[in-house]
């Protein structure tokens, strides 16, 4: 076998694939042999997905969500860097913002949700802030994590030529730290697309959790289970891209 013909092949992800067809075809018979009303065949739920994608039934829900999604993970990013950097670099900052970093990422966020709603409202605000709310505290963990990763040897060595703390923290300890960064940022985009999925369920108006919402008060399995499918297939793209941008930043870094 070629170079270029394992490079296809371990780029195709052949058990993946496979699984998935097992999956499709359990679906598929026992959406149609069984007498479950929940549970329409896999074909019934593709049609519907196409039907209102044509339609433009997910595509304005779904680049509303993507703005909330992206307006919160930008904050996110921004503000549990800042703090994780400040919790891994100072001894005060830990003990001033550590225990509520720790609770935030243990809590069961969703219970915030109708406080949200309570000061924002029911407009995109609510949402960007259970986005924030689900995904900063994760953020600022790695990030502590990542400041901390950095060999103690080598800080004291720069500190030793007079580096000053800036310096370190630019020239070793930043990217020494730069995969746990990444994972931060890759656990943060699949919490807030939970948090995101969450929140417009509740708010049940807009977004696809609105969809979900309206297709399941009225039983319309098959467009429920399309919704779900577009949900997990977009939850999937965004994780997968992050990951792989995060393994190219990291090939460069070492090269």
């Amino acid at each position: 076998m070629t170079t270029w013909m394992r490079r296809i092949l371990k780029a195709l992800n052949i058990p993946l694939l496979v699984s998935l067809a097992v999956f499709a075809c359990i679906w598929e018979i026992v959406g149609r042999t069984a007498d479950i009303l929940t549970l329409p065949p896999l074909s019934a739920v593709l049609t519907a997905f196409a039907r209102l994608w044509t339609n433009g039934v997910l595509t304005a829900p779904l680049l509303d969500s993507t703005i909330a999604l992206m307006t919160g993970l930008g904050i996110s990013l921004a503000a549990g860097s800042i703090v994780g950097i400040g919790i891994g670099l100072s001894r005060v900052a830990e003990v001033a913002l550590g225990p509520f970093v720790k609770a935030g990422l243990s809590a069961p966020m969703i219970a915030f949700v109708p406080v949200f709603m309570m000061v924002f409202g029911i407009g995109p605000e609510t949402r960007i802030a259970t986005v924030i709310a689900f995904s900063v505290f994760v953020v600022a963990t790695n990030a502590t994590t990542a400041v901390r990763s950095a060999d103690p040897i080598t800080i004291e060595m720069a500190h030793s030529f007079g580096a000053s703390r800036w310096r370190q923290l630019i020239e070793i300890q930043l990217p020494a730290g730069a995969p746990y960064f990444l994972a931060g940022l890759r656990l943060g985009v699949a919490r807030g697309i939970k948090g995101l999925i969450n929140g417009e369920v509740l708010i049940a108006i807009m977004g696809m959790g609105g969809l979900v919402k309206k297709y399941g008060t009225v039983f319309s399995m098959d467009q429920l289970y399309a919704v779900i499918l577009l949900i997990v297939l977009y939850a999937a793209v965004a994780v997968g891209s992050v990951t792989l941008l995060g393994r190219l930043l990291l090939t460069e870094h070492r090269k």
